[in-house]
């Protein structure tokens, strides 16, 4: 039985990992390729580091509210016997998703600079993106907008 909860745990760590959004500068889906997008010229006016969070409540966190009351449900039910194990096996249920649903936020979590540019044409822009690589404030940048929205600023030489 041990082996079975190690392997469900292992498994919870794996898929929740595998949710957090990439914010990387220098990644391009595949729906970008080929595709024009507008680029500004302009400079960083102000760089500093964020957190990002994919879901704002436990409740949206389902692969680790189902995974965690399972393994939570599966545990509780080895305590006691008879109504003893059936009430074990509730109470762990619902620690095991309330866990489950705290680890995968925690796992989808990322730092991420915020950075403010000012274009040439005296607009500013904001712009959240993965910490690296990282830009200091008077760094010369163009800021890349693609039809879609996403943004990204890059070094100008």
């Amino acid at each position: 039985m041990n082996i079975v909860m190690k392997c469900i745990g292992f498994s919870l760590v794996l898929l929740c990992c595998s949710c957090a959004r990439q914010v990387s500068p220098n990644v391009y889906s595949g729906a970008s390729v080929g595709e024009v997008s507008s680029t500004y010229s302009g400079v960083i006016i102000s760089a500093r580091l964020v957190s990002i969070e994919d879901t704002e409540y436990l409740g949206d966190n389902p692969l680790g509210i189902i995974g965690g009351g399972a393994v939570g449900a599966l545990a509780g039910s080895q305590v006691g016997k008879g109504k003893g194990s059936t009430v074990a096996a509730i109470a762990g249920g619902v620690a095991g998703a309330t866990l489950g649903a705290m680890a995968e936020k925690s796992l989808k979590k990322q730092n991420a600079m915020e950075y403010i540019v000012s274009l040439e044409n005296g607009e500013s822009k904001t712009v959240v993106q993965g910490p690296d690589p990282a830009y200091s404030v008077g760094q010369k940048v163009w800021l890349i907008v693609s039809h879609q929205g996403r943004s990204r600023i890059t070094p100008r030489q």
